[in-house]
């Protein structure tokens, strides 16, 4: 057995390579080689992307989201015997669990499949060759007894094409259980040369969250506009030309010299219709007094009065008061026992089917001068009587109740804040 690749190995190997085939069996002519081959270019000419410095890393690590680590399954490869019948030429796969392990972005998609084999991608799927660092150099293993890495001088004299994932031994052992079951290796995984001068790959300029711009047919980034994932953050002039969709603040206006317009200032629009921040007189504005007092304009100022007030759920209007068209009072009919909340006012009875007792809410809840009218609509008030009843202990001109006996008959009531009174 050879200690080391023969002369006809090695002329045959660099042979068919320049001419784009693979090398399978000293055996066969160029013309014989089935499988197709090239020779490994930089990253300048094939992959688009440099791959990072590789670093020791477990099964289906990505690095630099370029390279992944894989254990490629080894199958020998049909008509590669030698006169020994022994296999020289293998054919390495992805595993037949890739999908379900992997966590390149792509997996399921083009040759990113369980079992791919990679001389069947014609130069699409590649091994990362040690000229990338010498950690990119594939092992390769058998399993006579235990997993046993094959050395790279073993006397059996094996290269790997690391273009079409062939592994080629010269002179094979004569145990077959010692022939390569898997080749731990990187896969490039990132976008070709192809991709990126075409246009559709590229790598980002300027610095990290830097929003991406034409800078003379080269992607470009500045610093005055950078978008984090959450918030868009721009320094800049010009015009928003239009902003369909908001989710947040539009603008946030932070002069870069100087100070702020001051007390009063405000956004307004000048001439070219770019958003400014114009001067205010330094004027700040407040209510007019006293608390709760409605406000007026009081001679070109923000007025209040007390006799005009809002405490969040009663207007209170003292004085005389003009009104220029009719004024409305609420109404609320009542055919059975009712308890008069304070917002009624009209009390419409009828008391066809029954008689109708109402319940007055406590004089101490209302404001003095609570009002309610009581009004017969029905005009049975004589056959059912309408009984209208204090609450606790109050008193309706010093009885606890009052009547309505009369068809059509009516009965108007006030307080004081502590009793009722009939008027």
């Amino acid at each position: 057995m050879s200690t080391a690749l023969t002369d006809t190995s090695k002329l045959l190997i660099s042979f068919k390579k320049v001419l784009g085939k693979a090398q399978t069996s000293n055996s066969k002519g160029v013309s014989n080689e089935g499988i197709g081959s090239n020779i490994t270019m930089g990253a300048s000419t094939v992959f688009g992307y440099a791959p990072p410095t590789p670093v020791s890393s477990s099964y289906y690590t990505i690095l630099g989201g370029v390279a992944e680590k894989v254990s490629l399954a080894a199958t020998p490869i049909a008509g590669t015997k030698d006169d020994n019948g022994r296999y020289q030429a293998f054919a390495l796969s992805l595993p037949a669990d890739y999908q379900a392990n992997s966590s390149n972005p792509n997996k399921g998609s083009g040759f990113y499949v369980n079992g791919q084999v990679l001389n069947e991608t014609t130069g699409t799927l590649q091994i990362i060759p040690p000229s990338f660092g010498a950690d990119y150099t594939a092992l390769a293993y058998h399993t006579s007894s235990a997993i046993t890495q094959i050395p790279a001088l073993d006397a059996r004299d094996w290269i790997l094409d690391y273009f079409n994932g062939i592994f080629f031994q010269q002179d094979p052992p004569a145990d077959s259980d010692e022939n390569p079951a898997f080749v731990d290796a990187f896969i490039y995984i990132g976008d070709y040369a192809l991709t990126r001068l075409s246009g559709s790959g590229g790598a980002p300029g300027g610095s990290t969250t830097q929003v991406q711009f034409n800078d003379a047919t080269s992607f470009g980034g500045s610093s005055n506009l950078t978008f984090n994932g959450t918030t868009l953050t721009g320094s800049y002039t010009g015009s928003v030309a239009e902003v369909t969709t908001l989710s947040a603040s539009l603008v946030n206006v932070e002069p870069l010299s100087g100070t702020m317009a001051g007390p009063g200032s405000y956004l307004s629009l000048d001439v070219n219709n770019n958003v400014v921040l114009a001067t205010g007189d330094g004027a700040t504005t407040s209510p007019g007094t006293p608390v709760n007092s409605i406000q007026f304009n009081n001679a070109g100022a923000f007025g209040g009065s007390s006799d005009l007030t809002y405490d969040g759920s009663t207007v209170s209007i003292k004085g005389a008061s003009h009104l220029s068209g009719g004024l409305a009072h609420k109404r609320t009919g009542v055919t059975n026992d009712y308890s008069v909340v304070l917002t009624d006012y009209y009390l419409g009875v009828d008391t066809t089917g029954n008689t109708v007792e109402l319940t007055l809410p406590a004089a101490s809840t209302t404001t003095e001068g609570q009002t309610y009218v009581v009004k017969d609509e029905g005009g049975n008030a004589a056959a059912n009587i309408i009984t209208i009843v204090r609450s606790a202990s109050d008193t309706i001109d010093g009885e606890t109740s009052a009547t309505i006996e009369s068809p059509y008959g009516s009965l108007l009531l006030y307080s004081n804040g502590s009793h009722w009174f009939i008027y």
